[in-house]
């Protein structure tokens, strides 16, 4: 599951603004396929990092304002 949280700038959460689940089709030889092929020749709706796209998408649409929403993420959102 990969979620986006929605926080007041009071540190209140609000709940979750976008949700998606999704699973790898492929588990074994995923760091062998990395070393067979140019991720960056790859585009990004075929990469599992798509989902922060996903997700940012998803929250701008349920919330509104986009200029009002900050979107933070972990080392594997710098796509």
């Amino acid at each position: 599951m990969h979620s986006s949280l929605a926080v007041a700038i009071e540190r209140l959460p609000l709940g979750l603004a976008a949700v998606k689940f999704w699973t790898r089709k492929k588990f074994k030889g995923t760091a062998q396929l990395k070393k067979k092929i140019n991720p960056t020749r790859v585009p990004i709706e075929r990469k599992e990092s798509v989902r922060w796209l996903d997700n940012l998408r998803q929250s701008i649409e349920r919330l509104g304002q986009p200029d009002r929403c900050i979107h933070i993420g972990d080392r594997e959102s710098d796509i």
